[in-house]
């Protein structure tokens, strides 16, 4: 309408009219249209209340049972795995991820067992001790709370080829997993992943030796810890999880500290993708010790001991081993035990070490009362807690000096 009027006025000037131009009309007074209401924006967490990814990995050493010890576990009614390992089932939790090193096969009827003889006595040929269990074992593992187990070590096939395959069918049955063997190489050294906590933990396991070389066909197959295959492995893992744990039996019997060779290898499976190191054999405990990872952190525990054995039988608290006695007979230090928890976070392929601590368990071995008073022999694993004063204050210092500053050490509450 304005520009109308400003038209007319334009040609009324060309042609000399002296008549006003019409009113612009006003405004209309209709009301504006209601605004839309307004978008609220998305809530974004405080950054205390946003959760990564994170699990606790509770491991533990070998089971390793003697001829001695089996006896007394049998001997101990059907009931007896389950006295064996109630201590040890007592200081695990339920959101944890558990693992532990299974020392012998689960089955003791397809070679004899045998208590071997040492090298240091002379007087008789050295043997290498023949080891197994029952099926039941399997049974008493899942009732305690574990849910991964390593069956690659010097043990892995002193029941031959036939008892590490029923060893597996047994593992099987119960729902643990486990790791180190397969039907062939490949499956040996394939990752088995488990999902927890939001993560994918890839376990591998690898044995640096094998007591027994058995015959026949070469199945299942126990993976050993040849670097190049065991590079490969790792790579693969490092592509299907996000965190690798590397289950690694080396070093030697009773050797008080991991190994300059052992420390270098131990970077090199971090490199290769490894984020925790998980180290059994030398029945001993040695050092857990951070690492630098091209992820962030790795953690080593060398050797995490025993946690159910039947060494050292012969010890007495406060009086230390003296003249020619096998070390697997009187040495304390194999019925020293823990379950070490790992924290771990990982983020956006990050890895971090979050918090490491652990919980001494001692395995109870009445040997000398039996031979001295014939009550039955008996073995159990109990949290270091419930020990013996004497016992636990020798113990409790010597075990975590052998773990060393990374480490937390702490006393389960008493049963």
């Amino acid at each position: 309408m304005i520009r109308g009027a400003l038209a007319l006025a334009v040609a009324c000037a060309l042609a000399g009219c002296e008549e006003e131009a019409p009113a612009a009309e006003p405004p209309s007074a209709a009301a504006p249209p209601a605004p839309e209401a307004p978008v609220a924006a998305p809530e974004v967490p405080a950054v205390e209340d946003v959760v990564e990814p994170e699990l606790t990995l509770a491991a533990s050493g070998d089971l390793v049972l003697n001829p001695h010890a089996m006896r007394a576990v049998l001997e101990d009614g059907e009931a007896g795995y389950e006295h064996l390992l109630a201590g040890y089932a007592e200081v695990l939790e339920e959101d944890e991820l558990v693992f532990l090193n299974l020392e012998q096969p689960l089955v003791d009827d397809e070679v004899p067992l045998d208590p071997g003889w040492p090298r240091q006595d002379t007087s008789r040929p050295r043997r290498s001790p023949i080891l197994g269990a029952t099926p039941p074992l399997a049974d008493a593992l899942a009732a305690a709370g574990v849910d991964v187990v390593s069956v690659t070590n010097n043990h892995a096939y002193d029941q031959g080829y036939r008892g590490l395959a029923r060893t597996l069918e047994e593992l099987a049955r119960v729902h643990v997993p486990s790791v180190g063997v397969g039907v062939d190489a490949d499956a040996a050294y394939a990752p088995v992943v488990i999902e927890r906590a939001g993560l994918r933990v890839a376990f591998v396991g690898y044995s640096d030796f094998f007591n027994q070389h058995p015959s026949g066909e070469a199945s299942p197959v126990a993976a050993r810890l040849d670097e190049e295959r065991v590079e490969a492995s790792l790579r693969a893992a490092r592509e299907v999880a996000d965190v690798v744990v590397a289950s690694v039996h080396w070093s030697r019997d009773f050797l008080a500290r991991a190994a300059d060779s052992d420390r270098r290898l131990a970077r090199r499976l971090v490199a290769w993708g490894a984020d925790v190191i998980l180290g059994t054999g030398p029945h001993v405990l040695h050092e857990v010790e951070r690492l630098e990872s091209p992820r962030g952190e790795a953690v080593v525990a060398y050797s995490l001991g025993n946690v159910a054995s039947g060494m050292g039988r012969t010890y007495v608290v406060g009086h230390p081993p003296h003249g020619f006695i096998h070390p697997a007979n009187v040495t304390p230090e194999a019925r020293d035990g823990v379950v070490l928890r790992i924290r771990v976070r990982s983020e956006g392929g990050v890895i971090a070490i979050r918090d490491l601590s652990a919980v001494p368990l001692w395995t109870d071995n009445n040997w000398l009362a039996h031979r001295r008073d014939g009550v039955p022999h008996r073995v159990r694993v109990v949290p270091l807690a419930a020990v013996e004063e004497a016992l636990r204050e020798e113990r409790f210092p010597l075990v975590a000096r052998a773990l060393g500053e990374a480490v937390r050490l702490e006393l389960a509450p008493r049963p």
